[in-house]
C-alpha cells in the first residue's frame, strides 16, 4: 500500500485536536495502556492485546501533556508488533522504522528471531532504509510542533510519527498518529520555519493531568517473561529444525513422515510467537526503561 492508512481513531487527518475527549489523558495513562497491551502479547491473549491497543490509539488524540521520546518508542514498538500479528508487513516495517528513528541502537537478537525469520526481515528492511528529507515545519503562532516527542524541524515522509502541537501555555492543542500520506492536523502559523535550535520553548510545568495512581513498575516482569520466551523461541526453533532434517532424510520411514511435518510446523509456530513476545517486552525493558 502506497498510503500508509491509519484508520484508527486517532485524529489523524482531521486534526479536529482534542475535541471529544471528555478530559485530558496523561502520558502515564497511555503508558499505562501500552504495559497492558505487552503484557497481553506475553500471554498470548490476543483479545486483550487488541483492546488494550485500540484504547492506547483512542488515548493518543486526548493527550493532554506532551509524550516523551521513550513513551514514542513504547508506542511505535506496539504498533510494529500489532501490524505483526494483522500480517501486514508494510505497516510493521514502517512503526519499526519509526521505533528505530527514536532508539537507533536497538539491535533485534538472533534468538528472538534467527535469519529469514519475517520479524527479522521486517526489522532488517526497516533498519536498512535511508529516509528522504523532510517535510519542513511551519512556526507555529503560538508554541511549537513536536515529533515523535521532541520539538523537530521537520515532518517525516517515509514512515508514521507522532505529531503534537503544544501550545505556549503547555497545554496540547492537537495530537495525533500521522500516516505516510496523510497530512497532518491543521494549526495556525506564524513566519518562518520552525528549527530545532530557535524553535519557542514553552514550559513544562504549567498544565499538570491527573495520573492514574496504578503502579507501572512492570520492567523487571517484562525482562523475565522476555528472557523466557527468547530461550523458548530458541529451543522450538531447533527441535523445528530437528524435526525437518529428519523428515529430509532417506531413511525415514513414509508412514512418519505427516507426523514429522506437523511437528515442524507447529515448532516453527511456536517459535515466532514466542520471538514476537520476546520482542514486545524486550524492547519494552530496552527503550522504556525508567520513562514510564
Amino acid at each position: 500500500m502506497i498510503a500508509f492508512l491509519l484508520t484508527i481513531a486517532v485524529g489523524t487527518a482531521s486534526g479536529q485536536g482534542r475535541s471529544g475527549c471528555p478530559e485530558a489523558i496523561s502520558t502515564a495513562t497511555l503508558a499505562q495502556h501500552i504495559s497492558q497491551a505487552d503484557m497481553a502479547f506475553s500471554t498470548m491473549n490476543e483479545e486483550d492485546f487488541r483492546a488494550a491497543r485500540w484504547t492506547a490509539q483512542r488515548a493518543i488524540r486526548c493527550l493532554g501533556e506532551p509524550v516523551q521520546s521513550g513513551q514514542a518508542a513504547a508506542y511505535y514498538r506496539m504498533e510494529a508488533l500489532g501490524s505483526f500479528l494483522d500480517q501486514n508487513h508494510a505497516q510493521t516495517v514502517g512503526f519499526f522504522k519509526s521505533m528505530l528513528t527514536v532508539a537507533p541502537n536497538y539491535m533485534l537478537p538472533e534468538p528472538m528471531a534467527p535469519a529469514d525469520h519475517p520479524l527479522r526481515i521486517d526489522f532488517e528492511v526497516a533498519q536498512g532504509t535511508i529516509s528522504p528529507p523532510g517535510k519542513p515545519i511551519r512556526k507555529a503562532a503560538d508554541g511549537v510542533i513536536r515529533i515523535d516527542g521532541r520539538v523537530a524541524n521537520e515532518m517525516p515522509v517515509d514512515r508514521p510519527f507522532l505529531f503534537q502541537h503544544q501550545r505556549s501555555d503547555a497545554s496540547i492543542a492537537a495530537s495525533a498518529v500521522v500516516g505516510i500520506g496523510v497530512e497532518a492536523p491543521a494549526y495556525s502559523t506564524g513566519r518562518g520555519l520552525q528549527t530545532e535550535k530557535t524553535a519557542r520553548r514553552v514550559p513544562t510545568d504549567v498544565v499538570t493531568v491527573k495520573r492514574s495512581r496504578q503502579p507501572l513498575n512492570v520492567n523487571l516482569p517484562l525482562a523475565a517473561t522476555a528472557a523466557l520466551s527468547t530461550a523458548v523461541a530458541g529451543i522450538t526453533y531447533v527441535a523445528a529444525m530437528g524435526h525437518e532434517a529428519e523428515f529430509n532424510d532417506e531413511d525415514t520411514a513414509r508412514a512418519d513422515l505427516a507426523d514429522l511435518r506437523k511437528k515442524t510446523n507447529s515448532m516453527v509456530f511456536v517459535s515466532a510467537i514466542s520471538a514476537s513476545v520476546a520482542l514486545t517486552t524486550g524492547t519494552a525493558a530496552f527503550v522504556v526503561g525508567g520513562t514510564f
